[in-house]
């Protein structure tokens, strides 16, 4: 008995023996890569801090949301080269018939912040201004959604949309109706959406929508990519306009829904050569997720050549965690350091990146106005007490900080002097700048810099502003908490 009992302890101990070096070896790889990994250095010290202090959790952890799936994986890199001879085929005939547009409007630009904008954006991988023959900005989801029904309606070969949220409600019902009735005259229609933010809303009528004809199909759906979200919306409809911004589709977005008073929002609707870009970005994200349709060739506007001044020049920008350039982040770096007078920032929140908050305090410090706006009435706590954390180092700087409190602010703008304005779907967070797939517009129009400044104002009067007395009014404890929430935003 004696023996049998030294027997079972050694094979117990050499199991235990076995997993801890399993252990030792997944603990010295994640140290191997983390240190190798193209990263910021304070998220590889954070990863390191967590698996090394709680090794099975943090290796766990690390498994889930720390890892790049994505990045030059080999079938990406087999997408996207066929993305690549796609656009030679039906985005370049679109960019070369605006050739002269894109060149006057580039030699406009000459010796401002814009330039440098557009050197930038269009660098690290960007498209080239392309003219929209119309411009319309909505703050409000009432004014958005009844113009897109309305195009919706009158779609004659199809409709594509894409949203990171897709809500099952009062305003889903209308787009519901609106897509069964194009679908039963013939009209084609696509539909993406981000699986798991969506995955607490029903799907019925997704489904519906899916037995009349339509095609519809989740967002980085596997486990590997648990950690990446497609936090663009869009619509395009018949290749003649696209709509993008912050509002995704749900009736929160036009009333703010039980939890807010007012949502206040920023979209837009654009018409003419400016929605080939979008096209190629909806149909790289089909591809990336498992559709086998060709949405670009068979659906890209037929070149029509815009002459110089022909239409606001627009340039259409976008990021993830698998491109090369963190391209939207730098060029709100550059947009920073480039204006003359002002730059007056909204987004929901607020968890940057070292170049991107030293960007914005060295702009403040240079005598450039500066100006962050966020909501102060959040829908996500953890996220509301990270910023609060950067408050002291914006407010020595200069910058000055407003917490929007009429209701929730979703709005994702930059205004630079007057000279442009930045509108998409990128937050000022790390999610947004580093994994996050992103979309924004730069448009270059005084008008349109001028008239959202005014509306930027218009929100200053429903805001709070910042000082560095309430930040010490919080207390200690509270400000450790928003630090330590603020260390755990650098494990992405």
């Amino acid at each position: 008995m004696i023996s049998v009992a030294i027997l079972n302890f050694s094979v117990a101990s050499l199991g235990f023996w076995v997993l801890d070096v399993l252990l030792l070896l997944a603990l010295a790889g994640v140290v191997v890569v983390l240190a190798t990994d193209d990263r910021d250095p304070s998220t590889v010290l954070a990863w390191l801090f967590v698996v090394l202090l709680l090794p099975i959790l943090g290796l766990v952890a690390y498994f889930f949301i720390g890892r790049n799936f994505r990045r030059d994986s080999p079938r990406r890199t087999r997408i996207l080269r066929r993305l690549e001879n796609v656009a030679d085929k039906s985005l370049v005939p679109v960019t070369a018939a605006n050739t002269a547009f894109t060149e006057a409007a580039v030699a406009d630009l000459a010796g401002t912040a814009g330039a440098r904008i557009e050197s930038t954006g269009r660098t690290e991988g960007g498209a080239v201004p392309l003219p929209a023959d119309s411009v319309e900005i909505y703050t409000r989801g009432a004014d958005k959604f009844p113009a897109l029904l309305a195009d919706m309606a009158g779609a004659q070969r199809y409709i594509h949309l894409m949203y990171l949220i897709w809500e099952q409600d009062e305003l889903t019902a209308q787009v519901t109706d609106v897509l069964l009735e194009r679908l039963a005259a013939g009209v084609q229609v696509h539909i993406l959406y981000d699986w798991l933010s969506c995955i607490t809303y029903k799907k019925d009528e997704l489904k519906r929508l899916a037995v009349a004809g339509a095609t519809v199909a989740p967002c980085y759906k596997r486990l590997p990519q648990i950690n990446y979200r497609n936090h663009m919306k869009m619509a395009i409809v018949d290749a003649e306009v696209v709509y993008s911004g912050g509002m995704n589709m749900g009736q929160e977005y036009i009333d703010g829904g039980p939890r807010f008073a007012v949502w206040r929002d920023t979209h837009f609707r654009m018409t003419g050569p400016v929605v080939a870009p979008y096209l190629m970005l909806f149909a790289a994200t089909w591809l990336l997720n498992g559709g086998t349709e060709d949405l670009a060739t068979d659906y890209m506007p037929a070149p029509h050549e815009h002459g110089r001044h022909e239409g606001v020049p627009v340039q259409v920008l976008y990021s993830s965690v698998g491109t090369t350039f963190k391209t939207i982040r730098d060029v709100f770096i550059t947009a920073l350091l480039t204006a003359r007078r002002r730059i007056w920032i909204q987004s929901p929140y607020f968890v940057p990146d070292e170049p991107l908050i030293t960007a914005m305090c060295t702009a403040a410090a240079s005598g450039v106005d500066v100006r962050f706006m966020m909501t102060g009435v959040p829908d996500k706590k953890i996220p509301y007490y990270a910023a609060q954390a950067y408050y002291p180092q914006l407010l020595r700087a200069g910058v000055r900080v407003y917490q929007y409190k009429a209701g929730f602010l979703h709005a994702k703008t930059v205004t630079v002097d007057d000279q442009l304005a930045i509108i998409g779907t990128c937050n000022w967070d790390i999610r947004s700048i580093i994994l996050h797939d992103e979309v924004v517009s730069v448009f270059y129009d005084d008008g349109i810099a001028t008239r959202y400044a005014e509306q930027y104002e218009r929100d200053i009067a429903g805001s709070a502003l910042v000082t560095m007395e309430d930040v010490l009014a919080l207390g200690r404890l509270v400000r450790f908490r928003n630090s330590v929430y603020r260390l755990f935003s650098r494990l992405l």
